[in-house]
């Protein structure tokens, strides 16, 4: 699967990966206009895939796998302490 990544993002990737936490790509809550997306520290269940982008282990369930295909991950967000997910649509 092919993520895009930032430099922000690959930069606090690295730190999780670093200190062995988990990387898990998954929902998070929805809002008015569908599904947000996030970042979770969370092991890995039967239904998911893992793909290594840039070196890093992200985890996807099988159900996300279509939808965030190309997604972008960045970091930052209102107070500068969240990844943001962003689908790319066809």
């Amino acid at each position: 699967m092919e993520f895009t990544l930032t430099e922000k993002a690959k930069i606090k990737l690295n730190e999780m990966k670093n200190d062995n936490k988990p990387i898990k790509l998954k929902i998070t809550g929805y809002s008015w206009c569908g599904a947000t997306f996030g970042i979770v520290s969370e092991k890995q269940t039967e239904i998911e895939k893992v793909y290594n982008v840039e070196g890093i282990d992200i985890i996807v369930s099988d159900d996300l796998d279509g939808i965030l295909k190309g997604a972008k991950i960045d970091f930052g967000g209102l107070l500068f302490k969240d990844f943001i997910v962003s689908p790319k649509f066809a």
